[in-house]
């Protein structure tokens, strides 16, 4: 029965106390007794029978007996390891110890931190606090809110597991200190020399820190002007600066200096007076799962982190993450969580399920599902092909072939053998395919996705995502489900499902279903909302350079049962998209309601077999021009877009559908 290893719900074990099983003399007693007692209203088993009582009873013995009869769960206290829950110096070393003796004494061990503080910092000069390999049935956990596991190390990971299988991670608080960031005051700004001044808020470490100067090249060294009562970036802002060097000016106050031309020029969009956050990308995630067979992480609560809140990569199995709460500490007045994704998932041989989790302040996406490319380097046959190693293939693998130049999809193949040859995969197709183009990079020939390890399949219910950086969802998979969530003033769309060749990242997402979520707001920063394409909830299929795919390649949409409320831009866009339902969705809108960009609700280009049935458009504001538009490259006719029973109440010069097909 799937998943049945794991501890749902349960709490078997916690005093470490073995359970006997019932003697078997009891069990047949109970059954003699109660045999011939009949269950109420005559209910009958399968083959017609009359269900007896004392059957499901029985039944209920058994399974008891077998769950009873397992080995006792081994519980190992970090407290009998050398260190207390009284914020001891270190207690990493003794978390340790213990988690080395639960994995030794065998599958099934739980390793418990009881209430208090524990401080840690890592062992080695690289990795993370705490590294778990090849532990099987291990379950860490605490006690909930009163466990607190504090990081001292602003570069270090918290938990890292490596080829573990059926691990668990519960019921404990996570945090840094120091935090692995700084905010401050922007006190001047000379726009000609590309640099402004931020006086750092006492409280907060200074950008002089080892981890800011050593965060990664080129993209770890940014920052954003940030909104310190709302503790977001604030609107109409671009969503960040890059700021590869900086010097101090004496008295906490330090002069950023902006990456380029670029940066330069968004320097009129900062305000003497305005909140600055520089943070430090590139060292450790609180939470990583790699390569693993099965892993939990469930009611976690995280307030800060040097990267991910959680990471999983490369895993196969059922992963699971629940209850995890990214949120501000409450003793902090911090306006950032985590410098990088709440969930991050790439390369995954199973889709991941995320439920009931609540995110806020991030730099970057709640959810992000994808995988990286692998380069066709060369072309040996049609049927023999050699390709990186990005992502290692297996026999029975399906690769979405991609043209990054125009972003069509050439064809899918299934790998029939795999060789590593001079530092490369080569791997023989069970059919071929003419006219791939083979190039040293991801920019130079096709690229192939794994569609076996990108996190199809997902699962994500049930979440909120408030007032972060870029997107709730990107999705870059398939076959998954985006149900029961809401979505709150994120600086980006609520939801995007698209490919980006230019990351590269993918793969083309096919078959994706979004229902009954709620849609608040959004879109604040500058290129979201305000873009061409910019919507709550956008779908588009893309090519290298940020554009457009050139081709109908993302197929199988269905988009039912949703709730747009004050959209920033449009509320859905879909672009490159075949096959797409759109039905019984709501949109309302204020009046007064901010609208960044004058356009319709629904925008659809170069698109053909869509569908909108049933949906209700309600936004008196001047500049919504139309609840539909129908855009270039869409065919003509019901062909290219039917619309049924679509209503919509709009401001005085709009109208219901604006159709700007090419005649």
């Amino acid at each position: 029965m799937a998943g049945c290893w794991w501890p749902v719900g349960s709490r078997r074990g916690e005093a470490g106390a073995s359970q006997r099983r019932p003697p078997v003399k009891l069990v047949w007693i109970w059954k003699v007794a109660i045999a011939k007692i009949q269950w109420p209203g005559g209910r009958r088993d399968a083959a017609g029978h009359p269900l007896k009582l004392g059957s499901v009873v029985c039944l209920a013995l058994v399974c008891g007996w077998v769950a009873q009869g397992a080995e006792p769960t081994r519980v190992f206290q970090v407290t009998d390891f050398g260190t207390s829950a009284e914020r001891a110096v270190d207690a990493g070393p003794a978390l340790r110890a213990a988690i080395a003796a639960a994995r030794a004494s065998g599958p099934g061990a739980e390793v418990v931190l009881p209430a208090g503080e524990y401080r840690i910092r890592r062992a080695e000069k690289t990795g993370a606090c705490v590294n778990i390999e090849n532990a099987e049935g291990l379950t860490i956990r605490g006690v909930g809110a009163e466990t607190r596991v504090i990081v001292t190390d602003p570069t270090a990971g918290a938990f890292v597991f490596r080829q573990c299988r059926r691990a668990v991670l519960r019921d404990l608080v996570i945090d840094y200190d120091p935090v692995p960031f700084c905010q401050g005051w922007v006190r001047g700004i000379d726009a000609a020399a590309g640099s402004f001044d931020v006086e750092i808020e006492t409280g907060f470490p200074e950008p002089g820190s080892e981890n800011f100067l050593k965060a990664a090249e080129p993209y770890g060294k940014w920052g954003m002007i940030m909104d310190p009562e709302a503790r977001r970036i604030r609107t109409g802002t671009p969503d960040h600066f890059m700021t590869p060097r900086w010097e101090s000016l004496g008295e906490r106050r330090w002069r950023f200096f902006t990456a380029d031309d670029h940066y330069r020029s968004q320097l009129r969009y900062m305000r003497v007076g305005d909140g600055y956050l520089h943070l430090a990308r590139g060292h450790g995630s609180a939470v990583v799962a790699h390569d693993c067979d099965g892993v939990r992480i469930e009611r976690i609560t995280l307030h800060a982190s040097p990267g991910l809140a959680v990471g999983l990569i490369a895993n196969r199995g059922e992963m699971v993450v629940r209850q995890l709460e990214v949120r501000f500490a409450p003793n902090r007045r911090g306006w950032l969580t985590t410098n990088a994704d709440g969930v991050h998932c790439q390369q995954n041989r199973t889709g991941p399920i995320i439920e009931d989790c609540y995110f806020e302040g991030m730099a970057d996406d709640a959810i992000n599902i994808y995988a990286p490319p692998n380069v066709l380097r060369e072309v040996r046959s049609p049927t023999r092909w050699r390709i990186s190693e990005a992502v290692p293939a297996q026999v029975g693998d399906r690769f979405q072939v991609l043209d990054p130049k125009t972003g069509r999809v050439r064809g899918i193949l299934r790998a029939a053998a795999v060789r590593r040859v001079a530092g490369l995969q080569e791997v023989d197709w069970e059919e071929g395919l003419e006219g791939a183009v083979a190039g040293a990079h991801h920019r130079a020939g096709d690229t192939l996705y794994n569609l076996n390890a990108c996190g199809a399949g997902f699962q994500i219910r049930r979440n909120r995502m408030v007032g972060h950086r870029r997107y709730g969802c990107l999705i870059r998979a398939g076959a998954g489900v985006i149900e029961g969530n809401v979505f709150e003033d994120t600086t980006g769309a609520g939801v995007m499902v698209t490919n980006e060749p230019d990351w590269p990242e993918g793969p083309v997402p096919w078959s994706v279903t979004i229902r009954s979520n709620q849609f608040i707001r959004g879109g604040t920063c500058l290129g979201y909302a305000d873009a061409p394409h910019g919507a709550a909830l956008g779908v588009r299929a893309m090519r290298l350079g940020h554009a457009s795919a050139s081709g109908e390649e993302i197929a199988g949409m269905l988009i039912e049962a949703n709730e747009f409320i004050d959209r920033g831009g449009a509320i859905l866009y879909l672009g490159g998209i075949r096959g797409a339902t759109v039905r019984g969705n709501r949109a309302v809108a204020r009046s007064d309601a901010e609208l960044r960009r004058k356009g319709p609700a629904i925008l659809v280009e170069r698109s053909s077999g869509t569908v909108l049935t049933g949906n209700a458009i309600v936004d008196p504001r001047e500049g919504t021009t139309a609840a539909v538009q129908i855009g270039e490259g869409v065919p003509p006719g019901p062909e290219g877009v039917r619309i049924e029973a679509t209503t919509s109440r709009l401001g005085a010069r709009a109208v219901p559908i604006l159709d700007r097909r090419n005649p």
